[in-house]
């Protein structure tokens, strides 16, 4: 996929007008406690569609998705992505999931992933190329010694856009049916052993 230097968001998808989907819309229990990956992947694989012309990857009409549309798509991805006691915590049960999700689409992927041990330099850059290539990040972000991130600790989320500050990067990031900033810099200096990590789609062809 071709990088567009200077792009620093993603074209994202609306749900009746809320910006992204939120798990607190379904019933079924785990999607609402635990469907934070599957909902991650389903974000990815709309904007695969909506961006790069990947109809195959979702169900309905990327510029016109109602919350029932978005709730169906989350349920199919629940069986690639299962929430679980205690979350998704690895990278390679999110990649493996996806990965199987978009073969069953008629589609062959491969994933760039940047782990939570990596430097915050190349944190930054890995949120860059994604972007420039018009496609969200998913992070996983774990433990936290901040307690500003508790809502989104132990939890999946898409990064969507960044600006710079200096040589500081903020990232507009989408969950639970919102957009949020928050400085990237802190974000990713958790101060914990346990960490997440990032993952975008890096390559895609026809199977």
């Amino acid at each position: 996929m071709k990088e567009q230097p200077g792009r620093t968001k993603v074209d994202y998808y609306k749900v009746e007008g809320s910006p992204g989907g939120s798990q607190d819309w379904f019933e079924d229990y785990w999607m609402r406690i635990g469907g934070c990956g599957a909902l991650t992947a389903c974000d990815l694989s709309i904007c695969l569609a909506k961006n790069m012309g990947w109809t195959q990857c979702r169900p309905f009409d990327p510029r016109h998705i109602s919350r029932e549309d978005y709730i169906s798509f989350g349920m199919t991805m629940k069986r690639y992505i299962r929430p679980r006691p205690g979350g998704v915590i690895r990278i390679a049960t999110f990649t493996s999931g996806l990965d199987r999700y978009l073969k069953s689409c008629g589609l062959e992927s491969r994933f760039a992933v940047c782990r939570g041990k990596e430097d915050y330099e190349t944190a930054c850059q890995f949120v860059k190329t994604a972007i420039g290539r018009g496609l969200p990040v998913s992070i996983l972000l774990l433990k936290h010694k901040d307690s500003r991130f508790k809502n989104i600790s132990w939890h999946w989320f898409t990064i969507t856009g960044y600006v710079f500050k200096g040589d500081r990067m903020k990232i507009a990031y989408h969950t639970y049916g919102g957009v949020f900033q928050v400085d990237f810099y802190d974000l990713w200096h958790t101060g914990k052993l346990l960490k997440g990590g990032m993952v975008t789609v890096d390559e895609v062809k026809r199977v």
